[in-house]
């Protein structure tokens, strides 16, 4: 992602009411009929101050999900299979658990009205979601998750995965830092974070695209995932830009209230497309296979189609933006160089561990010859 202080190089400046009309709650309810159905629940301040809080603890309340894990497991036509059955291997994790020890517990949090909201909105979409909150989802945290996957079933499979995110912390915390507008101790614009539950689909990274608009003008179409090789893309590619060139000319522009923007969409097939999030128009937004440079100079370029990008070969994947989310901040920090002070500390480690290491040969050595 480009730096704030690259993006003055090129010009691409965002505003507070930009990022602001690119959240979820403001533009739903008039492009529903083109994206997957949601349900939105405002966040109480009790869950925002407890996504703020440090530690990982979930509701005893929202430990199982709507349906029975029986529901979720077991394959058809396997039901009456003994071995299959869950009940008496959820009494076994129980009885593991509840082995005494002497670790001091965290207290439990409890939601109230807000988790059964969540169970009820879950129930609702069909008893699988995929969560996000006004701009991000959890999907860097999508390794902390059972399966891998931002689906959920219960209210603590939401709540782990936007307690585990990065993501997340950036919406709650620093949703403006990269705003021309922004003034670290000036007023803000009032924010209503909101949970937002989407049905669960099943999801097809070989048909999802990112789009930047800007001035209502379809400038720049890439695949959403550089980690993978597509060959159906390159062959279908006139088609899939035709179609979203289509669908962007008739359901988003002049209708979004910004002129400026990135979109998500999956071309589904061919002459249907549909919306997946809007996303600011500057470098808070992951530009992918492009640069905002690039797309700086492409605003200036007067072309009569889109420039499109996708990975051509196995050679042109590029490694997942989300891998390193999954190792401590201490590792990364080693890893990157950032923190010489964690390095000192490696190397006393390593030094003190030789040290004991041949103090301790010596001493075996002295025994030996006694």
């Amino acid at each position: 992602m480009v730096t704030a202080e690259a993006e003055s190089e090129f010009h691409i400046k965002m505003k507070i009411s930009n990022v602001c009309n690119c959240a979820f709650p403001e533009w739903y309810s008039k492009f529903k009929t083109i994206t997957t159905e949601s349900i939105l629940i405002p966040l109480p301040e009790s869950f925002l101050t407890y996504l703020h809080t440090d530690g990982l603890v979930l509701p005893n309340s929202s430990t199982h999900g709507v349906y029975g894990k029986a529901n979720n497991l077991i394959m058809d036509g396997d039901v009456e299979d003994e071995d299959l059955r869950d009940d008496e291997l959820m009494r076994m994790y129980e009885s593991d658990w509840s082995t005494g020890c002497s670790t001091l517990i965290a207290e439990s949090p409890d939601f109230g009205e807000f988790d059964l909201k969540v169970k009820a909105a879950i129930k609702t979409l069909g008893g699988r979601v995929f969560p996000k909150l006004n701009w991000s989802s959890p999907k860097d945290a999508s390794w902390i998750a059972f399966d891998k996957s931002l689906m959920c079933t219960c209210p603590s499979d939401v709540y782990l995965l936007l307690k585990s995110s990065q993501f997340i912390s950036h919406d709650l915390d620093q949703p403006f830092d990269q705003c021309e507008d922004y003034q670290k101790d000036a007023l803000l614009p009032s924010l209503t974070y909101t949970l937002v539950l989407r049905k669960w689909e099943p999801p097809n990274p070989a048909s999802e695209f990112r789009c930047f608009v800007h001035n209502n003008k379809l400038i720049g179409v890439c695949q959403r995932n550089a980690n993978k090789f597509y060959p159906h893309i390159i062959v279908n590619k006139n088609v899939v830009l035709e179609d979203i060139c289509e669908f962007v000319k008739i359901h988003i522009a002049e209708k979004f209230v910004e002129t400026n923007y990135v979109v998500d969409v999956v071309h589904v097939k061919q002459g249907h497309v549909i919306l997946i999030d809007f996303n600011p128009f500057g470098p808070v937004t992951d530009a992918l296979m492009f640069t905002w440079s690039e797309l700086s100079d492409l605003i200036t370029q007067i072309k009569e189609l889109p420039c499109f990008r996708c990975v051509e070969s196995e050679e042109g994947v590029q490694c997942s933006d989300y891998a390193n989310f999954a190792f401590p901040q201490d590792i990364q920090d080693l890893a990157a160089g950032e923190d010489p002070y964690k390095f000192m500390d490696w190397m006393k480690i390593l030094t003190q561990k030789e040290f004991d290491t041949s103090s301790s040969s010596e001493e075996e050595e002295g025994t030996a010859n006694t």
